[in-house]
Parts: C-alpha cells; sequence; structure tokens
C-alpha cells in the first residue's frame, strides 16, 4: 500500500476561494475518480488536514493524503487528479496556491 500526500500552501488573499474550490469541486472529483474505495468495493483513506505551524507564516497549508494500491494508482493520481486540480487552479490563484506531490511507501512494523 502507498500513500500519495499532496502537500498546499495558500496565500491568505486567496484561500477562501480556493479552499470553496477544494471542498466542493476537487474532493468530489476525487471520489468520483475513484479514489477512496478499493477494486473489491471497500474503503480506502483520504484524510485532509491542515498543518499547523509556530513560525508565524501567514499562509495556510493543508495536506491530503490518499492510500494507493500500487504505483499504477499513484500514476492516474498524478495525471487524471492532480492533473485536473492544476489545470484548473493554476489559472484561478497561479502562485498564490502551490503544491507538491511525494509518494509514501507504507511500512508495516
Amino acid at each position: 500500500m502507498y500513500i500519495v500526500n499532496t502537500s498546499f500552501m495558500v496565500e491568505p488573499p486567496v484561500h477562501e476561494r480556493w479552499y470553496d474550490l477544494f471542498v466542493h469541486k476537487f474532493m468530489p472529483y476525487l471520489r468520483e475518480a475513484g479514489f477512496g474505495e478499493s477494486a473489491d468495493g471497500g474503503q480506502r483513506r483520504i484524510l485532509f488536514t491542515r498543518v499547523l505551524t509556530d513560525s508565524g507564516d501567514p499562509h495556510y497549508t493543508y495536506s491530503l493524503q490518499v492510500e494507493v494500491p500500487d504505483t499504477a494508482e499513484y500514476r492516474r493520481f498524478m495525471q487524471d487528479v492532480m492533473g485536473e486540480y492544476s489545470a484548473i487552479a493554476a489559472p484561478l490563484f497561479g502562485e498564490q496556491a502551490l503544491h507538491f506531490t511525494s509518494l509514501l511507501k507504507k511500512i508495516d512494523i
């Protein structure tokens, strides 16, 4: 199992519009694309969190973590889901809403 972790850094002037787009458009699209459920109909975890820091930075930081079973699903996530997000968010928010994605391998200990 893998976890796709995408971090978003959003500047205050666009935060409200970005958050509305993310919650009401992007998250439903993510689920419609089949993320959040497994091939057998079971659930895979989607976790959306706000990152809290003591640094005093004026921006908002969020983390989206999505479980995927293999690297093929990771590639599909990047191409389909993040491709769609970037196509919509980049023209609307430009450099005021940045993101980067990491692939994590889940290790059972």
